[in-house]
């Protein structure tokens, strides 16, 4: 693929019609799965050119709530990175995909974040992992709501076996009620709520060359339902029941 690529609406229809009726009523809270997202050719050279753990400007978290991951790019000014990533990180900020968002959700006046505030390009090494958690429900910067999260996964030929699986947990925390496999090409939206809890809990199992790499994008509004509304407050870690 030669040149600078563009998300395209036209394009996007068919996601949208399938995931707009699956959307709202999938459980444990509103997500959407959507294989094959990007053009093939597109999301290999992607893959191709993802930063590799050495780079300079990732920061490792080592903390008890997750361990083995790398990111924050955006405080360098994704320095180093790939100009198609960076391309397309501005593309999941424009026009076309902020209307694909709104026609899958049905939430309107979408803003994205051009500084990826603990989003942006992400990657867990082996034995890595994310506890379960509902995220920073407010941009203090800007004191916006954020409403939606969205990832694309980056991992060509996956192992099952190897894990990293976005877990979906009710609000009780009773048990894990969807798995979503990291696999390449796979864009995944989900609704933020105070209670909606995600995370991938389990140690990676990937070989040693190999990592769980991500783009990840965070969305906003000015208001929420008024339902939803709670203080500002920062990612939320909790631990599933016992049985």
């Amino acid at each position: 693929m030669n040149g600078t690529f563009f998300l395209d609406s036209r394009e996007l229809l068919p996601f949208i019609e399938r995931a707009r009726k699956a959307y709202p009523t999938a459980q444990p809270f509103p997500h959407a799965v959507m294989d094959g997202f990007l053009p093939q050719e597109l999301a290999d050279r992607l893959a191709a050119e993802f930063p590799e753990p050495s780079l300079a400007a990732f920061k490792r978290v080592d903390h008890a709530e997750q361990a083995g991951r790398l990111g924050h790019l955006q405080r360098k000014g994704f320095a180093g990175v790939s100009p198609l990533i960076r391309h397309l990180l501005n593309e999941f900020s424009g026009m076309a995909f902020l209307d694909f968002l709104e026609d899958v959700t049905g939430v309107r006046g979408l803003i994205p974040d051009p500084h990826f505030r603990g989003a942006g390009v992400h990657q867990t090494l082996p034995g890595g992992h994310l506890a379960l958690h509902a995220d920073h429900n407010r941009d203090r910067f800007r004191q916006l709501e954020r409403r939606l999260s969205v990832f694309l996964y980056l991992n060509p030929d996956w192992q099952d076996a190897w894990g990293g699986h976005l877990e979906l947990w009710p609000p009780d925390l009773s048990h894990c009620v969807a798995r979503i496999a990291p696999n390449h090409n796979r864009l995944v939206i989900i609704k933020h709520a105070s209670d909606a809890w995600h995370g991938h809990p389990e140690p990676l199992q990937c070989p040693p060359d190999r990592a769980r790499r991500s783009l990840a994008m965070y969305y906003y509004c000015v208001e929420r339902p008024a339902q939803e509304k709670r203080e500002a407050h920062s990612a939320i870690w909790v631990t599933p029941k016992k049985d």
